[in-house]
Order: C-alpha cells, then sequence, then structure tokens
C-alpha cells in the first residue's frame, strides 16, 4: 500500500541530489534511516523527479518479469555500498555514481521495492 511507496521514496528518492558535502553516503544513510539498529548493506538514491520515477511503473518502463519493470532510459543514482562486512554502526559506506537503468517493483502503479541487484 501506501506506505510501501512512501518507504520507497524516503529510502530511494534524492533530488535534486542533496549537497552534504563530503561522505554524501554515510550522511544520506544516516539522515534517511538506515543506519539503525543495522546497517543497510547497498542502497540507491535516484537523482530524478518523482513523475520519472513512478513513470517506471508505466510507460518508462518495461515488464522483465512478472515482478520487476526496468526503466526504459538511465537515470543519475548513487549506490551506496558498505565498506566491510560488519552491518553494526558505525556504518561505513562507499559511492559508486554512474547512471543506471533501474529495475523496481510497483503496486497500484508506484514504487514499492529497488531491486539493488541489477547493477
Amino acid at each position: 500500500g501506501s506506505d510501501a511507496s512512501y518507504t520507497f521514496l524516503r529510502q530511494h528518492y534524492d533530488n535534486p541530489k542533496s549537497n552534504v558535502g563530503d561522505n554524501y553516503c554515510n550522511k544520506m544513510m544516516q539522515r534517511r534511516g538506515m543506519t539503525r539498529p543495522r546497517c543497510k548493506k547497498v542502497n540507491t538514491f535516484i537523482h530524478d523527479t518523482r513523475n520519472k520515477i513512478i513513470a517506471v511503473c508505466g510507460d518508462g518502463g518495461e515488464a522483465i518479469n512478472n515482478r520487476f519493470r526496468r526503466s526504459k532510459k538511465q537515470f543519475r543514482v548513487t549506490t551506496c555500498k558498505m565498506k566491510g562486512s560488519s552491518t553494526k554502526p558505525p556504518c561505513d559506506y562507499r559511492e559508486n555514481n554512474s547512471p543506471r537503468y533501474i529495475v523496481i517493483a510497483c503496486e497500484n502503479g508506484l514504487p514499492v521495492h529497488y531491486e539493488e541487484g541489477q547493477i
């Protein structure tokens, strides 16, 4: 329901890209609540409008299987990956900024899950 799409936006939507200085990933993961009680291992922030992200659930995407849709265009994104294997805070991330096609799951025309494996 709407909770899942709200969570999706909280975890993955950042447009325009927040100007938080150095350590974008460390600051943004903390700010968006993904470092407590455990560090989320991987998370991608999408630097584009809500409408363009939501469009992937419609005309802007194509079904790749019965669960996921892949964007027709590349998005500007930042992927934050945990350094090391311990998920105990403090959380330390490295970032990757290459544009990519995004793969998401939709419910009722809204994005509810970002598939991180499709990098």
